[in-house]
């Protein structure tokens, strides 16, 4: 089957003895891949002598195919009115079909305009009558591939720090560039387990060209540990179209040290001062309140000048008890002895920051059982 579908010249319909429409239909490919793209051309010419108004065309939407207006134009060439359209055609399954067009005319008739001028029947408005024709069928044939993505595609990373203190964001961009049905692409999602992830919504810097959708689609991470994790790898299946075969993108996999030291409280400030090109603060309010939190109970436990052995029993007992939520027992058990109580510390940070259930008063009793 030729790849290239040659034009179409076909006498539509003859609406008066002076004017006819006439279509010439182009698609530049007519053997495609499943999710590659094709450009359709139709172009309709016809004369203002007669008493035609216009030409209206839909694309069918009983066919696995998507169409996306590229451009509409209209050209007056003395008594000649040229209407011409440009869409691009995405291959949605794989099979063999017909593309069946059905542009509808538009046309007044003598009677009608007579029936204005004269002020016949009351009658205030041109009557418009619409005729249906249908074009050749379009032959196309779309061959499977074994991804959901096809085009020209590259990827790139960047993330800002492989080091760094515990609970401070290391970030993280994935850039996927090229062309095709990049607009297919879907959010990508991180799960680590002790770790906290944040990302913005996709920013998606596309536009139509001839091969599909070309550009630039990109998701921003912010990921926040304790401890030691690995960032792991992911990857982007897609068939090429350059050389007509698979292939995958993949990034690397990330490991990120947390300092044993953590976060200094002169450090403080500039230690959690995100980078307003990398995450846009309006989108991590709760995100902040969070960290500042578990900041807090991290400053608290460097600055206690006391060490936890000398503090009197009673006086942590007192302090446990006079816990008023699950924050203020957070701040006095890492004060207190952040080694004797690492369980019910552990269990209070996921209530704070994953905003879990938890029984208070069963956590106090447990805590002062340990005194």
């Amino acid at each position: 089957m030729k790849k290239i579908l040659g034009s179409l010249l076909l006498l539509c319909l003859s609406l008066s003895a002076k004017s006819e429409y006439e279509w010439d239909v182009n698609l530049e490919k007519q053997d495609l891949y499943l999710h590659q793209a094709s450009v359709l051309s139709m172009q309709c010419k016809f004369s203002k002598e007669g008493k035609n108004d216009d030409v209206e065309f839909s694309p069918p939407i009983n066919i696995p195919f998507s169409f996306e207006l590229l451009s509409e134009k209209r050209h007056f060439d003395g008594e000649l009115q040229t209407l011409s359209y440009k869409y691009l055609v995405f291959a949605k399954e794989e099979g063999s079909y017909e593309i069946v067009l059905k542009p509808v005319m538009l046309f007044t008739t003598q009677s009608a305009i007579d029936n204005v001028i004269e002020g016949r029947d009351n009658v205030n408005d041109l009557e418009v009558q619409r005729e249906e024709v249908r074009i050749e069928p379009i032959k196309v044939t779309v061959s499977k591939t074994n991804s959901t993505l096809t085009g020209i595609l590259s990827l790139k990373t960047e993330l800002d720090l492989s080091e760094v203190s515990a609970y401070e964001p290391v970030h993280l961009e994935i850039f996927l560039k090229g062309e095709g049905n990049l607009q297919d692409l879907r959010p990508l999602d991180f799960e680590i387990d002790g770790v906290e992830v944040f990302t913005d919504k996709v920013e998606a810097n596309l536009e139509l060209g001839e091969n599909g959708y070309k550009g630039e689609w990109i998701q921003r991470f912010a990921f926040v540990g304790k401890k030691d994790f690995v960032i792991p790898s992911v990857s982007f299946q897609y068939f090429d179209l350059k050389d007509k075969k698979q292939k995958t993108l993949k990034t690397q996999a990330f490991k990120i040290k947390i300092k044993e030291e953590g976060i200094k409280r002169e450090d403080l400030i500039d230690e959690f001062d995100l980078p307003t090109n990398k995450i846009d603060f309006s989108s991590y309010l709760e995100y902040i309140y969070y960290v500042l939190i578990f900041l807090a109970g991290f400053i608290i436990a460097k600055l206690v000048r006391l060490p936890s052995r000398q503090t009197p029993r009673f006086k942590k007992g007192e302090k446990i008890k006079k816990a008023k939520n699950t924050k203020a027992l957070l701040e006095v058990l890492v004060s207190c002895d952040s080694g004797l109580f690492s369980q019910e510390i552990d269990e209070l940070e996921e209530a704070v920051y994953k905003k879990q259930g938890l029984s208070l008063s069963k956590l106090k009793t447990r805590a002062l059982s340990k005194l």
